[in-house]
C-alpha cells in the first residue's frame, strides 16, 4: 500500500471517528431558556439561556449548567422514567414561600424520562 493510500485512510478513520464523538456529546446536552431565577444546590441561575451536559451512571446522573461557557452550576440527578414523552424541552420548579423558585427536574422534547433533582 503506498503511502497516500495509507494517509487517505486514517484521514477517513479520523473523520468517523470525530464526527462519531461530537454526535455523542450533543446527545447528552441541550440548550434550554430560564425565565426566572432558579436555584440548585445553593446556585443561583439567572434567566437566560443555559447549556444543560450530563453524564449518565443509570439512573445518577452528573448534571452541569453552562452559561456564557462558564459553569454555573452543577448538581446530581436521577433519570426517571415517565408514562409518556416529552412534547417540549420544558423545565419544572417549586414556588417557595419566600418568592424564590428551586428547580426540580428537567423534560427532554421525545423523550420519556427527566432529569430529576432532590430526590436521589
Amino acid at each position: 500500500m503506498s503511502k497516500k493510500g495509507y494517509r487517505g485512510k486514517i484521514w477517513v478513520a479520523l473523520t468517523i471517528l470525530m464526527t462519531a464523538s461530537l454526535w455523542a456529546a450533543a446527545a447528552n446536552s441541550r440548550t434550554l431558556s430560564f425565565r426566572t431565577v432558579l436555584t440548585l444546590n445553593g446556585a443561583e441561575m439567572k434567566p437566560g439561556f443555559y447549556v444543560v451536559e450530563w453524564v449518565s451512571h443509570s439512573p445518577q446522573a452528573t448534571v452541569t449548567f453552562r452559561r456564557n461557557g462558564q459553569v454555573v452550576a452543577t448538581a446530581a440527578g436521577k433519570w426517571v422514567d415517565r408514562d409518556t414523552k416529552s412534547p417540549a424541552d420544558s423545565v419544572v420548579y417549586s414556588n417557595n414561600a419566600d418568592g424564590s423558585h428551586t428547580l426540580k427536574e428537567l423534560r427532554f422534547s421525545g423523550r420519556k424520562q427527566a432529569l430529576v433533582f432532590g430526590e436521589l
